[in-house]
C-alpha cells in the first residue's frame, strides 16, 4: 500500500478584477511528489489545474511521471510509493483519503481508462456482468433490470454494434477496438466529471484509433466530461487537446495552449519531442526541423510487384499465396488469413506492409520463414521454394532470415543476459567458438549503439528502446539477407522511436539486407520504406512506391487509412480558443 504524506493546505480562492470568485478548478494538483526510495523521484513537485469540460494532454517519454500522476489522483499508486503535496477535485482534498472514501471517488467523480483493455477487463466475466457491477458499486439500490438497461445504454453510447448481443460476450470475443469501447463504457458508467485516459489508443489501428478519438470528443461535448489525455502520440494531442502539459523526468517543463506549445515551444525538450515526430505528409514544422527525407523507388504499379532488374534473385516472392487456419473449435468455420497474394521484395529493398489488425500482415511475414504453411500458391526465399525444402535445408535457409518482434520484453528471456540472448542464434547454428561469439556479441552491441559492457545485463535492467536495440542486434547476428520487422517501434516513445529508426536506416544501408517492415504507423512506414504494400482482409489491395501510395493512393481503403492518421498539426479552431478559466486563475 502506498504511503501518503501530509497534504498541503488549499490555497485561497482566486478572484476576478471585480472581486467575484472564479469557479473552482475541477482538478488542481499542487506540489505533487511521488517516489519509491530511488535516487530520482517518479514525480517531482508537479502542479497544474484543469477546468470543467477541458481536454488536457499530458505528454512526455516513458518514466516522465505521466501515468504516476494520473494514478495518484485515484490513490492507485504501486505498493511502496510515497506521495506528498496536494490533489483537489472540485476543491476537495483527495490525497491521503482513506480507502473507503477513495472508493467513493473512483468511478463516481473521477474514472480511468487504462492503456491495455485486455488487462482492464475480467476475462471470465461477461461484458454485461462487468457493467452491472460498475453501476452497483455506486448505486446500491439499483435493481437487476435497471442495471441491465443502463448497461445497454452505455454500450450504445460508446457505439458498440448489436449491444444486446454483446452484453453476453466475454472479452476474448471482442476486437481490440471493441474492448477499448467497453473499458470506456465502464469508466462512464457513473457519469464522472473527469476521465483519466492513459494511452487509450496506443495498440489500435489508425482507423480504430480515429473512431475512439472521435468517440471521446463526442463524450466530452455531450456530457461535459473533462479528459486528461496521457499519450506519446503528438498527432493525437494536436487533434484532441486544447492545452498541453509536457513532463520530463517528473517535472513540468512546459504548460500552455496547444497552438503555443506546438508552434512556439519554449523548452528545448519540447522542441526535441516535436522534431522526433514522424510525419505522414513531410513538411517544415514550427520547431525548425528539416523536412524529413523519404525513400523513393521506381514505381511498381498499383496492383503487383515490380520485376527485378538484371539477374537479381528476389529476396522473397509470394505467388498466389493462400493461408487458411483451422477453426478454433469443433464445428467452426476455417479462417482465410491470406488470399491470392502476389508480392516480391528485391534484394536490399525495404517494403512497408500496412493494414488493420487481422489483415494478414504478420501471417505474411511468418509464411516467408516457413512458420505458416500455405494452403495454395508458394513462397520462394532467395529463389528456393520454402515448402519443398527438407528440415535441414529449411534450417539452413532460416540462417538468412531474421525477425525483430513487436515486444522485445516478451521475446527476450528474462533469465538470460543480454549477451546470451544476442549470442543465441550463433550457438544454435554452431558459429564460432565461445571467444569468437563473445567478440561478435560485443561488435553487434556496439553496432546498435549499446556499450559492450551491457552484455552482462538482464533485460529488466534496460529501457524499452534499449531492449529493442538488443532485439535488432540479435536479429542481425547471422547477417541475414531478409529481415521481418513486426511492429518494431509500436511501444516506443517518439524520441526513442526516432533513434531506433535512424539506427535501422543506417544498418540497412550498411549491410544491405532486404526488409519487410510491418507497422500500423503509416508515418513510420513512409520514413523507412522504398515501397508500400497495403493488405485488407488477407488480400493485397495496393502496391507501389512509397510516395505514390501515400500521395496518390489508388484504392479507397488506402485513402481511408491515410485520412485516419492524426497529424501533429494544430487545427485552425485551436488557434483562437481562449485559455480555460483554470489557466487564467493560475496566471492571476
Amino acid at each position: 500500500m502506498s504511503d501518503v504524506r501530509t497534504a498541503r493546505p488549499a490555497p485561497a480562492a482566486a478572484a476576478t478584477p471585480a472581486g467575484e470568485p472564479l469557479p473552482l478548478p475541477l482538478l488542481e494538483i499542487d506540489g505533487l511528489h511521488v517516489d519509491f526510495a530511488h535516487p530520482r523521484p517518479a514525480v517531482n513537485d508537479i502542479g497544474f489545474a484543469m477546468a470543467e469540460g477541458e481536454i488536457v494532454a499530458l505528454v512526455g517519454e516513458s518514466g516522465s511521471g505521466k501515468s504516476m500522476t494520473a494514478r495518484a489522483v485515484l490513490g492507485l499508486l504501486p505498493r511502496g510509493a510515497r506521495a506528498s503535496g496536494s490533489i483537489r477535485v472540485r476543491g476537495r482534498e483527495v490525497l491521503g483519503l482513506p480507502d473507503a472514501r477513495l472508493r467513493d471517488l473512483r468511478g463516481a467523480s473521477v474514472a480511468m481508462v487504462f492503456q491495455e483493455p485486455q488487462t482492464a477487463l475480467n476475462p471470465v466475466r461477461t461484458v454485461g456482468w462487468q457493467l452491472r457491477e460498475a453501476l452497483r458499486a455506486h448505486r446500491s439500490g439499483l435493481g437487476r433490470a435497471a442495471a441491465r438497461q443502463r448497461a445497454l445504454e452505455l454500450l450504445r453510447e460508446v457505439e458498440i454494434p448489436d449491444p444486446e448481443k454483446r452484453l453476453g460476450y466475454y472479452p476474448h470475443q471482442l476486437s481490440g477496438g471493441q474492448k477499448q469501447r467497453v473499458v470506456l463504457a465502464l469508466a462512464l458508467a457513473n457519469e464522472p466529471a473527469l476521465l483519466l485516459a492513459d494511452e487509450p489508443t496506443t495498440a489500435l489501428d489508425v482507423t480504430v484509433q480515429a473512431e475512439i478519438l472521435a468517440l471521446l470528443r463526442r463524450v466530452n461535448q455531450r456530457t461535459g466530461t473533462a479528459i486528461l489525455l496521457i499519450t506519446h502520440n503528438m498527432g493525437v494531442v494536436a487533434q484532441m487537446a486544447s492545452r498541453v502539459i509536457v513532463l520530463r523526468l517528473g517535472d513540468v517543463v512546459e504548460d500552455g495552449p496547444i497552438a503555443d506549445v506546438f508552434e512556439r515551444p519554449q523548452h528545448a525538450y519540447t522542441r526535441q519531442l516535436l522534431a522526433a515526430v514522424p510525419r505522414l505528409r513531410p513538411a517544415d514544422d514550427a520547431t525548425g526541423a528539416e523536412p524529413r527525407l523519404v525513400k523513393a523507388a521506381e514505381p511498381s504499379g498499383p496492383s503487383g510487384p515490380s520485376e527485378p532488374s538484371g539477374e537479381q534473385v528476389p529476396a522473397v516472392v509470394f505467388e498466389g499465396a493462400d493461408v487458411v487456419f483451422a477453426p478454433a473449435r469443433r464445428g467452426g468455420e476455417p479462417f482465410q488469413a491470406l488470399t491470392g497474394v502476389d508480392l516480391q521484395v528485391a534484394p536490399g529493398e525495404v517494403l512497408g506492409l500496412v493494414g488493420e489488425s487481422g489483415s494478414g500482415k504478420t501471417t505474411l511475414g511468418r509464411a516467408a520463414a516457413g512458420l505458416v504453411p500455405l494452403a495454395a500458391g508458394r513462397v520462394r526465399v532467395a529463389g528456393a521454394d520454402v515448402a519443398a525444402l527438407d528440415r535441414r535445408a529449411l534450417r539452413e535457409l532460416r540462417r538468412r532470415l531474421a525477425f525483430v518482434p513487436q515486444d522485445p520484453a516478451a521475446s527476450l528471456d528474462p533469465l538470460l543476459s543480454v549477451g546470451q540472448s544476442v549470442a543465441e542464434p550463433l550457438e544454435l547454428h554452431g558459429v564460432g567458438d565461445r571467444a569468437a561469439r563473445a567478440a561478435r556479441v560485443a561488435e553487434l552491441l556496439e553496432s546498435v549503439r549499446l556499450p559492450a559492457s551491457y552484455a552482462g545485463r538482464k533485460p529488466r535492467e534496460l529501457s524499452g528502446g534499449q531492449r529493442q536495440r538488443v532485439a535488432l542486434a540479435r536479429a542481425l547476428a547471422l547477417e541475414p539477407t531478409l529481415l521481418i520487422a513486426d511492429e518494431p517501434t509500436s511501444a516506443l516513445d517518439v524520441s526513442i522511436q526516432a533513434e531506433v529508426l535512424r539506427l535501422f536506416d543506417e544498418l540497412q544501408t550498411q549491410l544491405g539486407f532486404a526488409c519487410v517492415f510491418i507497422s500500423h504507423d503509416l508515418a513510420v512506414v513512409r520514413q523507412v520504406s522504398d515501397r508500400v504494400a497495403v493488405l485488407r482482409a488477407g488480400r493485397l489491395v495496393e502496391v507501389g512506391a512509397t510516395a505514390d501510395v501515400f500521395d496518390r493512393p489508388q484504392a479507397d481503403y488506402t485513402r481511408r487509412l491515410i485520412e485516419a492518421v492524426p497529424e501533429p498539426v494544430v487545427p485552425t479552431s485551436a488557434r483562437t480558443t481562449p485559455a480555460p478559466a483554470s489557466r487564467r486563475a493560475r496566471a492571476s
